[in-house]
């Protein structure tokens, strides 16, 4: 990059960037204001800690694009100039409470309407309105200007974006600090003194370039050097830096519609998965170099952002059985709802394709192998998942490429990790489930064995049965004699110590021996505790019925594709 596409780098205080007749305005496509409480502790504790040492602080870059002679768009820095504005905004405020209480009246007047010059805006001739040195987004910058600068409480802050929520809130946090920590002396001097650190002490290296693409590689180098943006950041500004003045707008209004559907935070694995569907497995920390690398022009950038808005309401659906998307389908809520369940993502990207590429019924297919294998592999071997993810790219892609077209081809191609019925077995009659943390997954367990044996449709999540421990989690000393106290904590977990009954019956039940239990066991409207059938529960009858749910486990939760999927 060629230096004439700086107009200046250099290091500045707080007052050096703000006074002046300059204006800085957050370009449209910057995301809203975003810093909350823990960001805030920290910049005060910043604040403070060298106030008291009397050290000067360095803030960090802020990247500006000049765009006329006192007019510069913020690329970076948006949040700290938004932030330390709202401190000097509080620190007026208390002032102003000073001229109400008439307090020194006339000189408490002129330190307002300074500090207000000086680091807030000036007042319009005609509205009488401050005309603020910051303009923020399209979101924060109507409630800014008529609320905060102007010191107006708001109508209805319930009412408003989460944004101007965090706004309002930061107002009201360092308000609440200066009084209490800085002006508790009741000296107005403190403040002064106060605000002197903040414009003199903070300092900043303002990078101001000539036009949007200077600015984002400049963005991009200080994230190589360290800044901690995301691929997100990066990304936006870059496809933004690329695009045409007039563009932009359509650019965000696109960008806008895959981020309220994925989410701000949830769009770097949206990201990641949406680039593997037609590219294969990538690191993320590899993924926006690599995207940079196929999109170096308008055109393209548009596709990619089309093509991301075409996939995020599916993608967004994925994690949510009760999305619209599903209504009426509740052969797809139940696969969706088992994967979230599991936790599992490794496969979206395969299910986005063959969501697009398939049938229904294929498509479903396709949602019942993904959810078969991660139970057998993830959940009850405890395999690593990275294996999983290879095999779903390698599904995808052909999918992609037409050479897969149902499900029984995609099983083909992913089958090596399908875990045999052998091995599941096996693991099954060991399985542990923590049901301190993981209750609602023992209970999905459960419940579907309950299903199967019973013919019944009871609902893992809404049905008001309650997991019963056999031998309970807080055994009494009736049950030492098989279960020794040093050993029991390897049994309480186990899934064959598991069973469903009523809350009534699992309330009057409690800790009792396992004999008493019995007698409420044979009354329950649940097979799996009608039909316990053991006289004793002793270490050997617990593997024995664990075994028994494991040969049932391995009927449920598999694909027979020798025959057809159903």
């Amino acid at each position: 990059m060629s230096a004439e596409n700086f107009l200046n780098a250099e290091t500045d205080t707080f007052a050096g960037i703000i006074k002046g007749d300059n204006k800085f305005v957050v370009p449209l496509y910057q995301r809203d204001y975003s810093w909350d409480e823990r960001n805030w502790s920290d910049l005060w504790l910043d604040i403070e800690t060298n106030r008291r040492t009397k050290s000067k602080h360095y803030m960090g870059s802020i990247v500006l694009v000049s765009r006329d002679k006192k007019k510069y768009d913020i690329i970076d820095g948006q949040q700290r100039l938004t932030t330390l504005t709202v401190i000097m905004l509080a620190v007026v405020d208390i002032i102003n409470g000073l001229v109400e209480a008439g307090v020194d009246v006339e000189d408490n007047t002129k330190r307002i309407e300074l500090l207000i010059n000086d680091f807030v805006g000036k007042k319009s001739l005609t509205s009488l309105n401050y005309e603020n040195k910051i303009e923020l987004n399209e979101s924060n910058n109507p409630f800014f200007s008529t609320y905060l600068t102007n010191f107006r409480n708001p109508i209805n802050i319930k009412s408003e974006v989460n944004s101007n929520k965090l706004l309002w809130k930061c107002f009201n946090y360092f308000k609440s600090l200066v009084y209490e920590e800085v002006f508790k002396s009741g000296d107005v001097s403190s403040l002064i003194e106060f605000v002197e650190f903040i414009s003199d002490s903070l300092l900043f290296i303002q990078i101001t370039a000539t036009d949007d693409l200077s600015a984002y590689l400049i963005f991009e180098t200080l994230n190589d050097r360290g800044l901690e943006l995301s691929v997100t950041d990066l990304l936006k500004n870059y496809l933004f830096s690329i695009v045409s003045e007039s563009d932009k707008s359509h650019i965000k209004n696109i960008w806008d519609v895959t981020i309220n559907h994925v989410t701000y935070a949830s769009f770097p694995k949206f990201l990641r998965h949406y680039w593997m569907m037609q590219n294969g497995v990538i690191q993320e920390k590899e993924l926006f170099k690599t995207i940079k690398r196929n999109v170096k022009d308008p055109k393209s950038a548009f596709q990619v952002l089309n093509d991301m808005s075409e996939v995020s309401e599916i993608y967004s659906a994925l994690g949510n059985a009760n999305h619209t998307l599903w209504d009426g389908n509740d052969k797809v809520k139940k696969y969706i709802r088992e994967l979230s369940l599991f936790n599992v993502t490794q496969c979206y990207p395969l299910l986005i394709n063959a969501n697009l590429y398939f049938d229904e019924d294929e498509w479903i297919g396709v949602l019942r192998i993904c959810s078969v294998i991660s139970f057998r592999y993830m959940v009850i071997s405890g395999l690593n998942p990275n294996s999983l993810e290879s095999k779903y790219n390698d599904a995808c892609k052909a999918i992609n490429s037409g050479m897969a077209n149902t499900a029984r081809d995609v099983f083909n191609i992913v089958k090596s990790v399908y875990v045999s019925d052998e091995d599941f077995e096996r693991s099954f009659e060991s399985k542990s489930i923590r049901t301190k943390r993981s209750a609602k997954l023992a209970r999905y367990v459960l419940y579907t064995i309950e299903n199967h044996l019973s013919g019944v449709n009871f609902d893992f999540e809404y049905d008001n049965g309650t997991l019963e421990h056999i031998l309970p989690e807080n055994p009494s000393n009736e049950w030492e004699s098989e279960f020794p106290t040093d050993i029991e904590e390897n049994f309480i977990y186990r899934l064959g110590n598991f069973t469903i009954l009523e809350s009534d019956k699992n309330k009057l039940l409690g800790n009792r021996d396992f004999f008493s239990k019995l007698e409420g066991y044979k009354t329950s409207r649940y097979e799996l505790s009608k039909k316990i059938g053991f006289k004793t529960w002793s270490q050997d009858n617990l593997s024995i019925r664990q075994k028994y749910m494991a040969k049932q486990a391995k009927a449920i939760w598999s694909l027979p594709y020798l025959q057809s999927i159903s």
